[in-house]
């Protein structure tokens, strides 16, 4: 039952990330002399996309605090692993920031560049004040930014401490840092949305199986006007890392 539920998921996300594909492609052709208005269409439709991967995932959302996410905002969250992408991206219109290999794989990597996702190559010395200037680029066409400042996915027992270079384009912009939680309920110790100690190909096919994920979303009291991107970071990481600890510890109470 499991691998035919599996089976299917996948046949529907290939023809739900094709048909996203070709849109990608028309857009990339019509406005490729306008890249802010590319943007603000891609980013529309990779919100299309995140929410019907969610409802081929059965990803259930709880979102507590409604998002009011103006354009240009910078959303900062942890990560557990791949579903946050469907996560956020359902939730918030923005674009992500994410490793250069992912930009390399087969198809998933053809999708990655068609959204315009912002590919980081950690051993370039330069690449930190690239991607800065690519942040402004994306915050100047009036859209959003989804960062996970942990750098890297976790078991989801802790929030690890912040990396603070990207909290810089907040400082230059003055753009709102919005901190948010993301909290899976599932019987897995830890989550199935964790992707740790795992290979991709297990992590993926665990999610395909997995008939249905809870997940709360909760957007935190914005941030702006802080002057020091280390401060920043810091304090994003203490709303966000309490707020999640809140949710384990209710959690053993209820096991």
């Amino acid at each position: 039952m499991e691998y035919s539920l599996a089976i299917i998921r996948i046949i529907g996300l290939i023809l739900t990330y094709i048909t996203f594909g070709v849109i990608g492609l028309g857009l990339l052709t019509i406005y490729f002399l306008s890249i802010k208005t590319y943007y603000r269409y891609i980013v529309f439709f990779s919100q299309l996309w995140a929410k019907y991967s969610c409802a081929l995932l059965n990803i259930r959302i709880n979102v507590i605090q409604e998002p009011k996410v103006s354009p240009g905002s910078i959303i900062i969250s942890n990560h557990v692993g791949t579903p946050d992408i469907f996560v956020l991206g359902s939730c918030f219109p923005g674009f992500f920031i994410s490793k250069s290999e992912i930009g390399k794989w087969p198809f998933i990597g053809w999708l990655v560049n068609l959204g315009a996702t912002i590919l980081v190559n950690r051993g370039r010395k330069q690449q930190v004040l690239d991607t800065i200037k690519e942040l402004h680029c994306r915050l100047e066409a009036d859209c959003s930014i989804i960062l996970f400042p942990e750098g890297q996915a976790t078991n989801g027992k802790d929030i690890i401490p912040f990396k603070s270079s990207y909290f810089e384009t907040a400082i230059q912009t003055g753009k709102p840092v919005i901190p948010v939680v993301i909290n899976y309920y599932d019987k897995g110790n830890p989550s199935i949305a964790c992707w740790y100690n795992i290979n991709f190909l297990t992590h993926i096919i665990r999610l395909l199986k997995n008939k249905r994920l809870d997940v709360t979303v909760e957007v935190l009291p914005l941030i702006q006007k802080e002057t020091d991107r280390k401060l920043l970071a810091s304090k994003c990481y203490d709303m966000i890392r309490e707020k999640y600890l809140s949710y384990a510890n209710r959690k053993t109470s209820a096991s």
